[in-house]
């Protein structure tokens, strides 16, 4: 008989629906969990070259680096200004 998960453990949000959330909160980014690998992976769509996309295992790790990339490469908001 397979036990029944522990209510700690159903409340735990599934890494792919974090992955969703995260991209739904950040305009500019794809964001996916490779599974295979048990990582994140954010590609940064508004750069047409480098940075290569970042990765982490935890997503708060992502969100940090996805931070740094826009810092170095700001999001060009729809007048065609860079973001502040």
């Amino acid at each position: 008989m397979t036990p029944l998960p522990h209510s700690a453990d159903a409340a735990l949000p599934l890494p792919a629906d974090v992955a969703r959330e995260l991209e739904g909160r950040h305009p500019g980014w794809v964001v996916l969990w490779r599974c295979w690998a048990c990582r994140y992976w954010a590609f940064p769509c508004w750069i047409t070259t480098g940075p290569e996309p970042v990765e982490a295992r935890h997503a708060d790790d992502l969100l940090t680096l996805m931070r740094q990339v826009e810092v170095q490469h700001p999001i060009l908001r729809r007048s065609g200004q860079h973001a502040d």
